[in-house]
């Protein structure tokens, strides 16, 4: 079959040779580029990078591009297609007559899943052993294709693709910060206590910027936000309802209840009365959001039966606070007093995303697997996790902190408090690193 390799040059501009970067359209407009965790690419296998749009995912594999030809790939044997431009079809077209070329590929499908049928073409690439890396902002899409394809060379291969967190946003505004790691239930912070004040400032740069990278840039440049990265977050968030085959109208209406709750428990009855639609129907919408990465739902546990009790209240949380912000914008509010009102909230949400982001794993160390909250008459634990079939609790005090008996060890994440079960959230995200297969 003829195809039209030529409609490919414009995006592959490094086989023309030296000093390609300065055509490329992602790395050509990026003064500072934001270090990110480094995955090493399997020959022959398909590896997949799942998250929200404007995560930096299109620019993140430029960078590994970028690295394969300095490593000594012949730049011709990688080919970048953006599969929102072309078919099925032609995109099997271009690899076939490329391989004839030029060998055995490094194929790169950006956002894979505007493809029809891109999950037979995952396959095929599999069986074939072409080495494949391919990028998705319709999660919900690839969560439920990718579970499909056992043994096509993509166990392991698997990543989350989140924003950044704070301990990568804060080691890129500051790179001479220690470089500190440790468990979640085990905050060893004695060597970044004398950073605070810095830090401190830092988070709440972190807060107003949510981790999106361009947000990031835009604040290192100039110390504001763009309107316009607030516009990019509704529109991606309601394009990726759209994309799910979902009313947008509803889903603007579910966002907004979820923003009016501030972090208090809900059942599915209760949205459902304030959107006018079932609860079965609100409960499938949630499912589309935290697939999508907007929000993580948390179900409060059974201590005693040591599982999730299904039939109480959750509590949902926005994966990033820029998303939160950006819906007080569209509400009307100003983003800066938004957030300024709102820090114990939005702080929730911080650590309960950052916790989640630590210790989840595609498949085997789903959310749904270890978090949760728990609740009683008297008392609230915004965070739970189950490890090992142990609990371990942690709950953010912003102000005094005040400690509740709980049926579980339990960490006080605070603005400035330290102490044996106490610590600074700042201190606490610095050591906080993502989990092998989050990027």
């Amino acid at each position: 079959m003829a195809v039209k390799i030529v409609k490919l040059v414009r995006h592959n501009p490094w086989w023309k040779g030296a000093d390609w970067e300065r055509e490329d359209p992602d790395l050509s407009r990026v003064e500072d580029v934001i270090p990110r965790k480094e995955i090493v690419i399997k020959e022959g296998s398909v590896t997949l990078l799942r998250g929200i749009r404007r995560a930096g995912k299109s620019f993140y594999i430029k960078t590994m591009i970028k690295r394969l030809i300095s490593d000594g790939v012949a730049p011709r044997r990688v080919v970048y297609i953006p599969c929102d431009r072309f078919t099925k079809r032609e995109v099997r077209g271009f690899i076939d007559e490329l391989r004839l070329r030029h060998g055995e590929l490094y194929v790169f499908l950006d956002e894979i899943t505007y493809l029809d049928g891109w999950r037979l073409l995952l396959k095929e690439l599999g069986e074939d052993r072409i080495t494949t890396v391919a990028t998705g902002s319709n999660p919900v899409e690839m969560k439920r294709e990718a579970e499909l394809l056992p043994g096509r060379g993509i166990e392991g291969n698997e990543y989350y693709f989140n924003p950044l967190n704070f301990r990568e946003f804060a080691r890129f505004m500051n790179p001479e910060l220690p470089d500190v790691s440790f468990p979640y239930n085990e905050p060893a912070v004695d060597s970044v206590f004398p950073w605070y004040e810095e830090l401190e400032g830092l988070f709440y740069a972190y807060i107003l910027t949510g981790g999106f990278p361009e947000a990031v840039l835009d604040y290192k440049s100039s110390g504001t936000i763009g309107e316009e990265r607030y516009e990019e977050i509704i529109r991606l968030v309601l394009g990726e309802i759209a994309k799910s085959g979902k009313s947008e109208e509803i889903a603007r209406e579910l966002l907004e209840a979820i923003f009016r709750l501030k972090g208090n428990r809900v059942d599915y009855v209760t949205l459902a009365g304030e959107v006018g639609v079932s609860h079965p129907t609100v409960r499938e919408y949630l499912s589309t959001l935290e697939s999508a990465r907007v929000i993580y739902t948390l179900e409060a546990w059974d201590i005693a039966k040591k599982r999730h009790a299904h039939r109480k209240e959750k509590k949902i949380v926005f994966q990033s606070p820029l998303i939160a912000t950006a819906l007080a914008v569209y509400l009307g509010e100003n983003p800066v007093e938004f957030v300024e009102g709102n820090v114990e909230w939005l702080v929730e949400n911080i650590v309960a995303s950052h916790v989640i982001w630590h210790i989840e794993e595609p498949i085997l160390r789903e959310k749904h697997s270890f978090a949760g909250f728990y609740y009683d008459r008297n008392k609230e634990c915004d965070l739970v996790v189950r490890e090992g079939g142990k609990f371990f609790g942690i709950e953010v005090k912003y102000g005094k902190v005040k400690r509740k008996h709980y049926p579980f060890p339990t960490l006080y994440v605070s603005k400035d408090e330290l102490g044996e079960d106490t610590v600074p959230v700042s201190l606490y995200l610095l050591g906080l690193e993502k989990s092998g297969r989050s990027i």
